[in-house]
This record gives C-alpha cells, sequence and structure tokens, in this order.
C-alpha cells in the first residue's frame, strides 16, 4: 500500500482458493467471528467449502489488495435465504460477510475500503437490490468500526446501506 492509492479488486472463488480460504479461516482473529469454523475438522471445511465455490445462491470473492490475496468477502440475495428475510424484513436486499485474512493487512483501514467498493461495484450491480446489510458479532468492534467508516448505519444489530447512502 502506498500512501492512501491502493489497488483493491475482486475475483470469483475457485476450488483451487479452497485450501487458502481454510487457512485464512483458521486464523484466530477470522475463526472467533465465523461461529461454525473452530468446531470443524480442516476436511469438513474442505467439503463444505468446495461446496460453497458452486452454490448459486451467494457470490463469494477473493480480496486482492496491490495484487496481494489478503482475504475474503462474500454476496447472498437475501430472498434466496427466506428464513433471513423473515427475520430481518428487509425487502430488495443483499447480505455481505468478509473477512481479512492476512494478519498483516489488519488494522491498516483496508476493511472499510474493500467493503464500500465491494457494495458499489457488486452488490448494487445486481439487479433489484437496493439496500446491503452487514450482521457483525456485536462484541467485533474492529468489524463494527469499518463498516460505519464504509458508510453502513445501524438498524437493530444489521448495518445497512441502501443506493442513496452517500460513500464516506
Amino acid at each position: 500500500m502506498r500512501g492512501n492509492a491502493i489497488e483493491i479488486s475482486f475475483r470469483p472463488v475457485t476450488r483451487d482458493d479452497v485450501p487458502q480460504i481454510i487457512r485464512w479461516l483458521r486464523d484466530e482473529e477470522v475463526s472467533r467471528w465465523w461461529w461454525d469454523v473452530s468446531q470443524k475438522t480442516g476436511e469438513q471445511l474442505a467439503e463444505e467449502y468446495g461446496n460453497k465455490v458452486v452454490d448459486p445462491r451467494t457470490d463469494r470473492y477473493i480480496i486482492s489488495v496491490d495484487d496481494v490475496e489478503i482475504g475474503g468477502i462474500q454476496m447472498a440475495v437475501l430472498a434466496n435465504y427466506p428464513d433471513y428475510v423473515a427475520e430481518v424484513n428487509i425487502l430488495n436486499a443483499a447480505g455481505v460477510d468478509v473477512y481479512i485474512g492476512e494478519p498483516e493487512w489488519r488494522d491498516r483501514g483496508v476493511g472499510s475500503r474493500v467493503v464500500r467498493q465491494f457494495i458499489d461495484e457488486i452488490v448494487f450491480a445486481t439487479p433489484g437490490i437496493e439496500t446491503c446489510t452487514i450482521d457483525p458479532e456485536p462484541a467485533n468492534t474492529r468489524a463494527i468500526r469499518s463498516y460505519e467508516k464504509a458508510g453502513s448505519g445501524m438498524s437493530g444489530r444489521t448495518y445497512l446501506r441502501t443506493r442513496a447512502t452517500t460513500s464516506i
């Protein structure tokens, strides 16, 4: 990262990425917020994430900053998850999950830039999506600060950003 000028890009996850994804998810700073990861074996995670690569309900991406792969981000159109839509009662929305898997890229302001760019370029480019939701664990203050810096406002436990929201 040279000053504030960084290049962020996203590419779809492939099966070849699964070992790297598992390595990232096994990092203590990631796994503590991804509740189901720590209880699974490497083989279970490999099978699960191998299947998730082809799950049409959620689009998964590898995050690169200045050509360095640093983590993962995903978008799910909430209509594909009716139980969750009933819980949050938000229509025409997509949910985002993100993690910075490489420790040296945490606490550098990259997360908020990644989230802002992903929402603008990927989420709101999806036809019919008017709102983006992110629902961090309440104790995950690092993530919450990042989402707020990315221009998301809180509604209950869910952070929201709509197409009409200006980027910060």
